[in-house]
């Protein structure tokens, strides 16, 4: 991959993956002198006279552009983007949980935790009949649900970052099958049970805590390998309501 100015690389990632609209990338291709020095020619020559108007535009526009893009190096500034949200606790946290959700669903098995054990929550939160959306619950709802996520999720998003930061998660620019992007896990045994899933079992533990007459919590520790949300939701409502 011929290496070209990060602002550049930026901008054809935005167009491929249609985080601008192809008018607005075809405008900033007229403006941006530079294209000119640093790419090859026949490349360049290829953007300006692309017709931007057809009906294939953008197959044409990857053919182009896409062997300058290292898409790993991409996906992993998106997802640290995701796990600085959630610790941080800002305005987007929520929808950066349910984004780990996704991101799980796509692949990154690293985020197993983080995915079923909060975003998935977040995709069907447990209020009612499981039928509404983050955005279809209340407010109150919300911020109820956000502080039994609190802050267990943040050691759990804190793992997820000193991973990726570490090098030991390495997001590789080629897809498998399926359309995921593939990637090295580099992690050793205890980081990958950090990953896993934690069921606690709150009515062992209630019963436990009761016959010792004292308030010692104890719980039974279960990895679980159950991916869909229809089979998923019914063990999440018991572990947090």
């Amino acid at each position: 991959m011929k290496e070209i100015s990060e602002h550049i690389e930026l901008k054809f990632y935005e167009a491929l993956k249609h985080k601008i609209s192809i008018q607005d990338f075809e405008q900033w291709v007229y403006r941006t002198k530079e294209l000119e020095l640093e790419l090859p020619e026949d490349t360049y020559t290829g953007l300006i006279s692309l017709n931007y108007k057809g009906k294939y535009t953008h197959n044409e526009l990857e053919k182009i552009v896409e062997p300058f893009v290292d898409n790993g190096k991409f996906e992993i500034k998106r997802i640290s983007k995701y796990l600085k949200s959630i610790i941080e606790r800002d305005e987007e946290c929520a929808e950066s949980i349910e984004m780990t959700y996704d991101l799980y669903c796509n692949g990154y098995a690293f985020l197993r935790r983080l995915g079923l054990t909060y975003g998935l929550l977040i995709s069907c939160p447990p209020a009612g009949n499981y039928q509404k959306s983050w955005n279809e619950i209340t407010k109150s709802e919300q911020d109820e649900l956000l502080e039994k996520l609190y802050p267990n999720i943040i050691v759990d998003a804190q793992n997820a970052l000193t991973w990726i930061n570490n090098g030991k998660i390495i997001i590789k620019n080629t897809v498998n099958e399926l359309g995921d992007y593939e990637y090295d896990d580099l992690r050793n045994q205890e980081e990958i049970n950090q990953g896993e899933i934690e069921v606690i079992d709150l009515h062992k533990q209630r019963q436990q805590a009761g016959n010792n007459g004292s308030n010692a919590m104890a719980g039974k520790q279960v990895n679980e390998t159950i991916d869909t949300k229809s089979n998923f939701w019914t063990k999440l409502k018991s572990w947090w309501l």
